[in-house]
C-alpha cells in the first residue's frame, strides 16, 4: 500500500519562504506586461516595463535639470547636480515617502535601468580612452610623470591603508589570506587616486589654464592618473575570485586583460589607423559604415572582457586607447557624446545617487575613518604638487593649483565604487559616505582654485595702447583673432596694407579662437595645447579638425613672415580654447601678454558664394561687443568682403584702393593713425575724406571749451598726417565735405564708393554726433557704429571691405555724458604721458599672464 504524500498549505508555504533568511525575491515576467492598452481600458501605465522605464528616465533627468539649474549660480559641476538629482529620488529623501519606491523605482525596473546605465558608461568609458595618447601625456615632459606619481602614490597608500585597517574589522574577514583581502584596498586606493579628465577639462577652460603651464601639466598627469586607476579597477577586479576559487582564476583574469589589451594595440589600431588615412584621403571624416564598424567594435570588445572575467567597461576603455587621436576619434567622440552624455550617462550617475542610503550609516567610527582619509588623501595629493613643483622651480600657487586640479572626481571614481558595492566587497555605508566625499571634494575644488589663481593675476602695464603714437616708426603689435581658416587671409593682407618694415617693422600675434563646448572638446583641449607635437604615426591624417585648422592658420602667417622683406613681421600663433561666453578674456589677456595696441576681430558674417553675407557663428557678434568694452587697446572688428582674396581683388592685382572717413573725436583719430600707415605704402591708393557739418558751430559738446579742444585735436592730427603722407611720397587724396544732414553725407560716401574702393576705414563713435543722430535705431550691428552699419547693410550695396576702429578708452567713456568723454579723450593726443595705461572707469579685468612656452608655434 502505498503512502501519499501530504498536502502543504500554500499560505504556510509561502510565509514560511518570506520569514526565511535564505530568501530570494521571485519575480514573475508576462510578455504582456512590455506595453500597454491604453488608459482608456484601465491599465495603469506603471504596472508595464516600457512606460514605466521611459517614465523613470524621464523623472531622473528633468531632476538632475533642475538640479543643475538651480547649482548654475554656485558655478559646480554638473556631475555633483546629477549625484544629486540622484540622491534626491533615493531612498534618503523622496525614498521615505509611503509606497515611493514600489510604485516609482520597484525593484523588477532596476535591471533594466542598470542595463541602460551600464550600456551608456561602456560607451562613455570609450570616449575616456580615446581621449588618451602617449604623445598627449608626454607634452609636458617628465614633469607630468613626477605630477602623477606623487599625486597617484600617496592617495593610493592612503586608500590602500585604510581598506586593510577596515577589513580588520570585519569578523566575517579576519582569518582570509592577504590575496584574498587585496581587492578592497585596490578599489579604495584607486578611487583617490583617480581625477576625473573630463570634469577637469572643462574646469580647466573656464579658469583660463588651457594655455598655461598648469594646465598642459594638469592635463598631462589627469591622463596618467586615469590609466593607473583603471589599472587598479582591472587588478582589483580580478583578485576578487582569489577568496571564492583559489588564485588561479584571478592570473587567467589578468592574462584575459593583457591579451585584449595586447590584440587592441598590435591588431585593432593599426586597422584604425589606416581607416583614418583612408577617410583623409577621400575628403571626408569618417563615413557611415565605417562609423558603425567602430561602435559595433565596442560592443564586441566589452563583451570579450566581460567574458574574460575583466569588466565590460574596461574592454570599451581598451578599445578606445586603440583609437587615435585624430579625426576619426573627434568625429567618434562628437556622435556619441550627445545621445550617451545627454541621457544614459544621468542614469549611471541616479543611479549612484539611488543606491546612496543615508539610513545605511550605522557606525559612526568606520563613516569618519572613511572621511578622515578622504580629506587626507586629498590633503597629500596636493602637498605631494607642491613639492614636485618646488623641485622644478615652479611658483607656489602653480604647484597648489595642479593639486586642487587633480582633485577633482567624476565618472572612473562612481564607476570603482559602483563595482566594488555590486560585487559585495564594500558595505552600503562605505559606498554612501564615498559618494558623498567624492561630490564635496569636487565641489570644493572651484572655489578653491578661485582664490589660489587670483593672486597670480597681476597687472600687466605697458604704454602703447593705441595706434597713434608719438614716435610713428616704433614697433605696432597687432593681435589678429582668427576663427577659420578662411579669417587668415583678410587679417594678413590687412597687415601688409600697413606697410610693414625694417624702419617701422609690425609683430603679428594671430590667436585662434576654438570653442569649448561639449565632451569633444576635452580632445581639442588636448589637442590645441600642442598642435605641433600631433601624433606622428600618420602625418596628417593623425590630426585633428582643429589641428588641421590651427596648422593652415600658423602656416599661412609664417609664409607672410617668411616671403616679407627681413625684419618687417614678425609672425606668431597661438590657441584659445574657451566657450564664447567668456572668449572675450581670453583675447583681452593675450593682448596684455603680447603688449598689443591693435585687436583686430573678425565680423560675425562672412561673404557667402552669392556674393551675400551669412552668419558664421551668431555667439560671434556678442564676442566683438564684449572684446569692445574691455578691451585693454584699440580694437578694430574687420568685414571681409573678398579683402584677402589676392589676385581676385576689386582694385586689382596690383594695389588696394582705401578710403578712410574723418568726422573728428578720438576713434576718428585712429582711423587716421592707421591711414598714415597706409600713406607709405606704395600699393595703396588712400583718399581720406573730412566731413563737417555746415549750420552748426561744430560744438560736440555742451562746453565749448572742451569742444574747442576736440576739434584743435582733429585739426593737429589731420595736420600731421598730411606732413607723414607727403613726405612718404605715397598716392594720397585728401578732400573736405561740409553737409547739413544725414542725407547729404550718405550721398558723399556713395560718391566715394562708386570710384571703387577695396576698403574703408571707419569709426565706431564719429564725432560728428548731429550727422549720425537717429541712425543708432535701425542698426543691425552696433558694434560697427552708425557708419560701419552703413557700409555693412544691404542697401548700399558695396564690395568693399570695412574696417571699424575703436580707440582704446571708448569703452570707459561709453557710458559717460559727452562733456565727460571729450574731457578724458585727451588722453589720446599724440603726446608721450597722453598715452599711458588707463586707471580710470573702465579698465579691463586682468587674467593670468600666459607663460613664453604655452604659446602654440609651429
Amino acid at each position: 500500500m502505498t503512502t501519499q504524500p501530504a498536502v502543504g498549505d500554500p499560505l504556510s508555504d509561502l510565509w514560511e519562504h518570506l520569514m526565511s533568511p535564505n530568501r530570494t525575491h521571485l519575480s514573475c515576467f508576462y510578455p504582456s506586461k512590455i506595453t500597454m492598452s491604453g488608459i482608456w481600458t484601465g491599465d495603469n501605465p506603471l504596472d508595464f516595463s516600457l512606460p514605466l522605464i521611459l517614465f523613470q528616465m524621464l523623472l531622473i533627468t528633468s531632476t538632475t535639470r533642475a538640479a543643475t539649474l538651480l547649482l548654475a549660480p554656485l558655478g559646480l559641476p554638473r556631475y555633483i547636480s546629477e549625484i544629486l538629482g540622484g540622491f534626491v529620488l533615493g531612498p534618503s529623501v523622496l525614498g521615505r515617502l509611503p509606497h515611493y519606491t514600489d510604485i516609482v523605482f520597484p525593484p523588477r525596473s532596476i535591471f533594466i535601468l542598470d542595463s541602460m546605465a551600464l550600456f551608456g558608461l561602456v560607451y562613455y568609458s570609450f570616449t575616456i580612452g580615446v581621449e588618451i595618447e602617449v604623445p598627449t601625456i608626454t607634452r609636458a615632459g617628465f614633469r607630468s610623470f613626477w605630477f602623477a606619481g606623487a599625486s597617484a602614490l600617496l592617495p593610493f597608500l592612503i586608500g590602500a591603508t585604510t581598506g586593510y585597517v577596515a577589513l580588520g574589522t570585519d569578523d566575517s574577514r579576519k582569518n582570509a589570506d592577504f590575496v584574498d583581502r587585496l581587492s578592497f584596498p585596490i578599489f579604495l586606493g584607486s578611487t583617490f587616486a583617480s581625477t576625473a579628465f573630463s570634469v577637469l577639462a572643462r574646469n580647466i577652460a573656464e579658469l583660463k589654464l588651457a594655455g598655461t603651464d598648469v594646465g598642459q601639466i594638469t592635463l598631462s598627469t589627469a591622463l596618467i592618473n586615469d590609466t593607473i586607476a583603471w589599472t587598479g579597477l582591472t587588478v582589483a577586479t580580478a583578485l576578487l575570485y582569489a577568496e571564492d576559487s583559489g588564485l588561479l582564476p584571478s592570473v587567467w583574469t589578468l592574462l584575459s586583460g593583457l591579451v585584449i589589451f595586447g590584440a587592441s594595440v598590435l591588431l585593432v589600431r593599426p586597422a584604425l589607423v589606416r581607416l583614418a588615412q583612408r577617410a583623409t584621403m577621400e575628403g571626408e571624416v569618417i563615413g557611415e559604415e565605417r562609423e558603425c564598424a567602430v561602435l559595433v567594435g565596442v560592443m564586441v570588445a566589452a563583451l570579450v572582457a566581460d567574458a574574460g572575467g575583466t569588466h565590460v567597461i574596461f574592454g570599451a576603455f581598451v578599445f578606445g586607447l586603440a583609437v587615435p587621436n585624430g579625426p576619426v576619434g573627434v568625429e567618434l567622440v562628437e556622435k556619441v557624446e550627445d545621445y550617451v552624455v545627454g541621457t544614459l550617462l544621468p542614469l549611471f550617475f541616479a543611479m549612484s545617487g539611488l543606491r546612496t542610503d543615508t539610513s545605511k550609516v550605522t557606525s559612526m567610527e568606520a563613516a569618519v575613518l572613511l572621511m578622515v582619509a578622504t580629506i587626507a588623501a586629498s590633503v597629500l595629493k596636493v602637498v605631494a604638487c607642491i613639492g614636485v613643483a618646488a623641485g622644478f622651480g615652479m611658483p607656489l600657487h602653480d604647484g597648489t593649483s595642479i593639486g586642487l586640479l587633480l582633485n577633482t572626481k567624476g565618472v572612473i571614481e562612481l564607476v570603482i565604487l559602483n563595482i566594488a558595492r555590486n560585487k559585495k566587497i564594500m558595505s552600503d555605508q562605505s559606498f554612501t559616505v564615498l559618494v558623498f566625499m567624492s561630490a564635496l571634494i569636487t565641489a570644493l575644488v572651484s572655489p578653491l582654485l578661485t582664490m589660489v589663481v587670483k593672486p597670480a593675476r597681476r597687472l600687466v602695464f605697458y604704454k602703447r595702447r593705441t595706434v597713434a603714437w608719438p614716435q610713428p616708426d616704433a614697433e605696432l603689435r597687432v593681435l589678429a583673432c582668427v576663427h577659420v581658416p578662411r579669417d587668415a587671409p583678410a587679417a594678413i593682407t590687412l597687415v601688409d596694407v600697413l606697410w610693414p618694415s625694417r624702419r617701422s617693422p609690425i609683430a603679428v600675434h594671430a590667436l585662434h579662437l576654438i570653442e569649448f563646448a561639449g565632451r569633444a572638446s576635452a580632445l581639442l583641449l588636448i589637442n590645441a595645447a600642442a598642435p605641433a607635437a600631433s601624433s606622428s604615426e600618420f602625418s596628417d591624417q593623425g590630426r585633428s579638425h582643429v589641428e588641421m585648422q590651427f596648422k593652415h592658420i600658423a602656416h599661412a602667417f609664417m609664409a607672410y613672415a617668411e616671403n616679407h622683406a627681413p625684419g618687417g613681421v614678425l609672425a606668431r600663433t597661438m590657441a584659445a580654447v574657451s566657450p564664447y561666453a567668456s572668449m572675450h578674456e581670453d583675447i583681452t589677456a593675450a593682448a596684455e601678454d603680447q603688449h598689443s595696441a591693435l585687436i583686430v576681430l573678425p565680423f560675425h558674417k562672412h561673404r557667402s558664394v552669392d556674393g551675400g553675407m551669412e552668419v558664421s557663428h551668431p555667439a560671434i557678434q556678442s564676442l566683438n561687443a564684449s572684446v569692445q568694452s574691455c578691451s585693454p587697446c584699440t580694437v578694430a572688428i574687420l568685414v571681409d568682403r573678398s579683402l584677402g582674396s589676392g589676385g581676385t581683388l576689386p582694385g586689382g592685382a596690383g594695389g588696394y584702393r582705401v578710403a578712410a572717413l574723418f568726422f573728428g573725436g578720438r576713434d576718428d583719430r585712429e582711423v587716421v593713425a592707421l591711414a598714415t600707415r597706409m600713406a607709405r605704402n606704395p600699393a595703396v591708393d588712400l583718399t581720406v575724406m573730412r566731413f563737417v557739418q555746415k549750420g552748426r558751430a561744430g560744438s560736440m559738446t555742451s562746453s565749448e571749451f572742451d569742444a574747442l579742444k576736440e576739434r584743435k585735436a582733429d585739426d593737429w592730427c589731420m595736420r600731421e598726417f598730411l606732413e607723414r603722407a607727403n613726405a612718404g611720397g605715397g598716392g594720397v587724396d585728401y578732400c573736405e565735405r561740409g553737409v547739413f544732414n544725414a542725407s547729404e553725407m550718405v550721398a558723399e560716401i556713395r560718391n566715394v564708393e562708386a570710384a571703387g574702393k577695396d576698403l574703408f576705414l571707419v569709426s565706431r563713435t564719429p564725432g560728428a554726433t548731429g550727422l549720425t543722430a537717429g541712425m543708432s535705431d535701425w542698426s543691425e550691428c552696433p558694434e560697427l557704429g552708425p557708419i560701419g552699419d552703413l557700409l555693412v547693410s544691404k542697401d548700399f550695396q558695396t564690395k568693399a571691405s570695412v574696417l571699424v576702429v575703436q580707440s582704446y578708452g571708448r569703452a570707459a567713456a561709453s557710458s559717460a555724458s559727452a562733456s565727460s568723454e571729450f574731457a578724458v579723450g585727451e588722453a589720446v593726443l599724440p603726446a608721450p604721458e597722453a598715452i599711458m595705461p588707463a586707471t580710470s572707469m573702465g579698465h579691463p579685468p586682468r587674467r593670468p599672464r600666459q607663460h613664453s612656452h604655452s604659446d602654440i608655434m609651429l
